[in-house]
């Protein structure tokens, strides 16, 4: 490696690479978020009552957040040098220190939880400081991410201190500072861009990032299937349809993310971008829910599903088919055939997600193998409707150019 990349500054706001590739460190930071993941899911799936559920909402958020500020610091400062590796390697560490912390965390022991935030938290109020040292205009940014990042990081270390009944509002108070830092940003970074005459775009390589995680959460719900018919009989035929409906729908549930957001880009403007990150975080927890729902279903084969946990997992699917129109609503769309096949897809999704919330109400006593099969027409209508909307246009695109 060239002595010059040792221990270079961080890369300039101004310098910012949008037709880069994700690096391989990137991927393999991303690959720690596993473990943090499969210990809130894995842990609702035995427990499955409204506490435990708070608690992991709050968990889920920290570790999401916790990523977004790492994967946004890196699209925008990071480089390939020894500096960058050792404060990814750094996170990674804490990352994996928080997902040890997590059962204790869910027992209402959040001390060790809070410790390993506070490491993540400073390492990032040290990045983010030490670009506006290299870059004196860049303090406009970044001033309302490290006035919040700062208080968030005050409460995080009083709470360590305060009885357990204190705890949860201070860190749900410090998660709140955090989120609000993008939006106390947006007039500044806005401002600034215009006087170059420039507007935000999130890069392709950014897009891609959210796709990863996506299907990091959508892993531990194939994770949650496989573990949980490895403890039962697969001799029997209807356990072996049951388990192909299981892994069909997390296809379909793939194909629904990935069609519409394969190579796409955002319209234009942080606040798109915002949107963007927060419709993630509803869309990312309800495929949490329903991957680690899904996994208590395995010891309903022969009796009716208790009706909360068909409604919780009809519900997460519902809440994720919303989350899609979103998305599908913030997509560029610069063609008319992508237009025209996020008007059909949208227009479906959000015509399921009605239907699947109508099942919750209605659907009573019915078995496992009937919930899923159901569940599986409904999400395959938009991903029938997407493709023959696209091959559609296609066709008639060929047409016209003969």
């Amino acid at each position: 490696m060239n002595k010059k990349k040792w221990w270079q500054p961080p890369r300039l706001f101004k310098d910012r690479q949008n037709g880069r590739r994700i690096s391989w460190l990137e991927l393999f930071y991303d690959l720690v978020y596993v473990a943090c993941i499969g210990q809130i899911t894995g842990h609702i799936a035995a427990h499955t009552d409204g506490e435990n559920i708070s608690y992991a909402a709050l968990l889920f958020v920290f570790i999401y957040w916790s990523w977004i500020i790492g994967t946004e610091y890196y699209e925008l400062h990071g480089n390939d040098t020894i500096r960058t590796r050792w404060f990814v390697f750094l996170q990674m560490l804490a990352v994996g220190a928080v997902a040890i912390s997590v059962p204790a965390a869910f027992l209402g022991n959040f001390f060790s939880f809070t410790v390993s935030f506070l490491v993540i938290q400073g390492i990032i109020i040290y990045l983010l400081a030490s670009v506006s040292f290299y870059d004196r205009s860049y303090i406009k940014l970044s001033g309302p991410f490290l006035l919040c990042y700062g208080a968030a990081f005050v409460l995080l270390f009083i709470s360590l201190f305060c009885p357990r009944p204190a705890v949860l509002p201070l860190l749900l108070l410090a998660i709140i500072i955090n989120m609000s830092a993008p939006v106390l940003s947006t007039r500044y970074l806005n401002k600034t861009l215009a006087s170059r005459g420039q507007r935000f775009l999130a890069s392709s390589t950014l897009i891609e990032r959210f796709g990863q995680f996506t299907i990091i959460v959508l892993a531990e719900s194939i994770l949650s299937i496989v573990s949980g018919f490895s403890l039962v009989n697969m001799g029997n035929l209807l356990v072996w349809c049951i388990f192909c409906l299981s892994i069909s729908i997390a296809f379909l549930l793939w194909s629904i993310y990935f069609d519409m957001t394969n190579e796409q880009e955002l319209k234009k403007g942080y606040g798109y971008y915002q949107c963007f990150v927060f419709a993630h975080l509803v869309l990312l927890g309800a495929l949490g829910v329903f991957g680690a729902y899904l996994k208590n279903l395995v010891g309903h084969f022969e009796t009716p599903a208790p009706p909360v946990l068909n409604r919780v997992i009809i519900i997460s699917l519902a809440i994720f088919l919303a989350a899609m129109c979103v998305i599908g609503r913030l997509i560029a769309g610069d063609d008319r055939q992508t237009r025209n096949y996020l008007k059909q897809v949208i227009r479906w999704d959000m015509i399921v997600a009605i239907l699947l919330i109508v099942v919750s109400i209605f659907l009573k006593g019915c078995s496992v193998f009937m919930l899923l099969l159901i569940v599986f027409l409904l999400l395959a209508v938009p991903v029938v409707v997407g493709i023959v909307t696209w091959l559609k246009h296609e066709d008639y695109s060929e047409t016209h150019e003969d």
